[in-house]
């Protein structure tokens, strides 16, 4: 997982999430939950050999993980993994690099506590032990305007002893969150969260946009990506954390944008169908306001006739096309030229999924606009064969830089159909 991706998850306030993977739940359906694991995670700035790093890490229970970067973090090559224990020993491995990389180096660290430190000090070594420097890194703020000194442990079925015992299959199951305060147990809230060290771990969100560290985790992994979550929102007037709206609940996979205050759930209906739902927080709870499914856009370039998949993207609260067809200064252009990576089906085989969609170039903060919308339909053909019903199609003409439609009969007994389908044209 990179940096960027890491700093996604880890939203503040000593509680962790990592990359994710899934295990089986046969054992841990009648497993005892009765373990009582730290879980912590938070973001550290400084330097090591006079260069700057930034710092993401998690702890659960004895279990130690994350990723540090040297500045500037988007560089081929500038971050690195990081797995051990609880006792600060670790160790970093590339995350590039061809096959299985090696290890690239060593950090020896002062013991990890119970909540994140606000200072990481000790000493990172070479592998053969013919370089040193000294390590120190202090914590970041969350990004919250308000804060809440609470420690977060997890009760559930093992004991991890460090990284190594979090394996891919390794199955958790967690009954309760449970939320100490200056060493005394202020709440333990209910739930049932299965799947790996990095799954059932929780984070610090604000997820109605009020300033304070709200709690969410993800329940489950299931045959899609969408993952349901359980939230529970902090309420200052009792200083408490409860469950949320049944209207957050019902949305999978939330992400918390809150610059935008908004939240967004990419969801995936099956391989060929995406879509992206965006929410704004009302008095009652989360309301959708925008949504966005994907589709195919017909194309043709070089005399080649292909079908590009849309998949719509999120950015600044508002839907994005990152490979739609623009019109700029009075012309028709694609955002991304066609590639075999997702303009490699069929025009005649999506049918149901053409469609041309001409939008206005995007603006910072407002909301897609569609320009124009061309459809697909069927048209009676004579063919050889006798009549036939044959896909006509919008298609974006790359090189002429126009739309056009295509009646694709030249192969009608592949493409077209004997009965009249619907929405054909007369």
């Amino acid at each position: 997982m990179t940096l960027k991706c890491l700093t996604g998850w880890v939203a503040g306030l000593n509680i962790a999430l990592a990359p994710m993977s899934w295990a089986s739940m046969a054992s841990a359906e009648t497993a005892d939950t009765s373990h009582e694991a730290v879980v912590w995670s938070a973001s550290y700035r400084g330097e090591i050999a006079g260069r700057a790093v930034k710092l993401e890490l998690w702890r659960l229970d004895g279990a130690v993980g994350g990723s540090y970067c040297y500045e500037p973090c988007h560089r081929p090559g500038a971050t690195l993994d990081l797995e051990g224990s609880a006792s600060g020993q670790l160790t970093e491995t590339p995350m590039s690099g061809a096959g299985d990389p090696r290890p690239s180096g060593r950090w020896a660290l002062a013991a990890l506590p119970g909540m994140a430190p606000p200072r990481l000090q000790g000493q990172w070594q070479s592998m053969d032990g013919k370089r040193r420097w000294p390590v120190q890194l202090l914590r970041q703020p969350p990004a919250f305007s308000h804060r809440l000194h609470y420690e977060l442990r997890l009760l559930m079925n093992q004991k991890l002893r460090s990284l190594a015992d979090c394996g891919e299959h390794t199955d958790l199951q967690v009954s309760a969150i449970q939320v100490y305060e200056q060493g005394r147990l202020k709440q333990s809230l209910p739930t049932d969260a299965v799947g790996s060290c990095w799954r059932v771990q929780p984070r610090w969100v604000d997820a109605n946009f009020d300033g304070w560290p709200d709690l969410t985790q993800a329940l489950d992994l299931p045959a899609g990506p969408n993952i349901a979550h359980r939230t529970w929102i902090y309420d200052p007037g009792t200083q408490k954390l409860v469950l949320g709206p049944q209207s957050l609940q019902d949305i999978s996979s939330p992400a918390f944008d809150g610059k935008a205050r908004r939240i967004y759930s990419e969801w995936r209906a099956s391989c060929c169908s995406h879509g992206l739902d965006i929410y704004a927080w009302k008095p009652a709870g989360p309301e959708r306001v925008e949504r966005a499914e994907s589709h195919m856009l017909p194309v043709r370039k070089g005399g080649k006739l292909m079908a590009c998949y849309q998949v719509p993207a999120y950015a600044q609260g508002h839907v994005r096309w990152p490979g739609g067809l623009y019109e700029r200064g009075g012309e028709l252009s694609l955002a991304q030229e066609p590639s075999a990576d997702w303009c490699d089906a069929d025009p005649a085989a999506t049918m149901g999924q053409n469609q041309v969609q001409v939008l206005a170039v995007p603006r910072p903060g407002q909301p897609p606009r569609v320009l124009k919308v061309y459809g697909a339909s069927y048209r009676k053909v004579d063919t050889p064969q006798g009549a036939r019903y044959c896909p006509d199609i919008a298609v974006f003409d790359a090189d002429a830089r126009k739309v056009v439609r295509v009646l694709m009969s030249e192969n009608a007994e592949r493409d077209c159909e004997t009965d009249k389908p619907a929405g054909t044209a007369p």
